[in-house]
């Protein structure tokens, strides 16, 4: 912008080309107009096609379904403008909630759902925005067909106040495990890179019906990256993983171990063949790093077979113990018909 005193300029006003001219206190203002890029991302045209091919289906719908479509419209409410929500056209109802479910990887939805008046907003318990880290914990899904929509903003500066109009779809279908949530992969593959240390974040999230394109209220949260969280200004303590890799030589009596422990509640996921010692009624495998593993005192977990011995249901005991400085593992069979040979998937709460 600059100022132009001379009196070549007096009467300019208006726009001409990219340049703007005005008059302010006696001065003459003339200033270049800022231009759209006019660059399409990749997951901007997905989108606008998605929509393009719904509106489009709309007018292959019977008489019937739309008047389904017509009923439900009735009961549903646009962007609120002056105080006073918009009502939906049938068609606008049938784009909206297809488009929802379209994010979520469903098909197209011809027959109009039923009416659902309310989906819960997201409750969680904490949130990390760290430059190596984008995690939720506590997380409480409604129901097993909800998908929480997360949207986040490129980085800003931390000066801003409101930057939730940059925000992007990271994962539209996101489902909790053990009440957690890590989305740092699916934000650098969208962004493009980690979030920096010291930049603000924009994010938003809802809860999804998958099965009828229904959603929640808007949740919004705004951090500047840092390692502590958002809520409670503590650091994240990841899951403690146990493969095969970690298994000594002491022991050889199980096979292609998984094993998953949450530090923020005494649950384990765990995925193990197990092939019995020769002595008894259990198997056992010793750690050479057992330095973030938790004490285990007792966790039962179910077992099965193999298909050619019928898939006989199994009840083990696990626990660890320390023999000479080495933390052993242990897996004894307490419950069922004991088959040597099985396999345990499944998720046991420890003590």
């Amino acid at each position: 912008m600059k100022a132009l005193p001379s009196i070549a300029f007096s009467e300019f006003k208006g726009s001409a080309g990219s340049v703007t001219a005005r008059v302010s206190k006696g001065r003459q203002i003339i200033s270049a107009k800022s231009l759209h890029s006019r660059i399409t991302s990749v997951a901007q045209a997905v989108r606008r096609c998605s929509f393009a091919v719904i509106s489009r289906k709309y007018r292959c719908l019977s008489e019937s379904q739309m008047a389904g479509w017509t009923v439900l419209s009735k009961r549903l409410k646009g962007a609120s403008v002056f105080g006073q929500s918009a009502e939906l056209t049938p068609h606008n109802a049938f784009v909206r909630l297809n488009s929802n479910r379209k994010i979520a990887g469903m098909p197209l939805l011809l027959e109009a759902p039923g009416y659902i008046p309310d989906i819960p907003s997201v409750v969680f318990e904490d949130i990390w925005i760290t430059p190596t880290a984008i995690i939720f914990t506590g997380l409480e899904k409604p129901s097993s067909n909800m998908v929480m929509v997360f949207k986040m903003s490129p980085s800003q500066s931390p000066g801003t106040s409101s930057g939730w109009g940059h925000t992007v779809i990271i994962n539209p279908s996101v489902s909790p495990q053990w009440g957690e949530a890590d989305l740092t992969k699916f934000y650098t593959s969208v962004i493009g890179y980690s979030p920096v240390e010291g930049k603000k974040y924009y994010c938003s999230f809802y809860w999804l019906d998958t099965e009828t394109g229904f959603t929640g209220e808007e949740t919004l949260v705004s951090s500047i990256c840092r390692e502590e969280s958002v809520v409670n200004r503590m650091i994240y303590v990841p899951r403690v993983r146990v493969t095969t890799e970690m298994v000594g030589n002491t022991y050889s009596s199980i096979a292609n171990l998984d094993m998953e422990l949450s530090p923020n509640i005494p649950v384990a996921n765990v995925n193990v063949e197990i092939f019995g010692d020769n002595q008894a009624a259990s198997s056992r495998f010793d750690l050479q790093d057992a330095s973030q593993l938790p004490k285990i005192n007792t966790m039962y977990l179910l077992a099965r077979s193999s298909l050619d011995r019928g898939y006989i249901p199994q009840i083990f005991q696990a626990w660890t113990q320390v023999d000479r400085g080495v933390t052993v593992f242990i897996i004894a069979h307490r419950a069922g018909s004991y088959v040597k040979d099985s396999t345990i998937d499944c998720t046991g709460f420890y003590r």
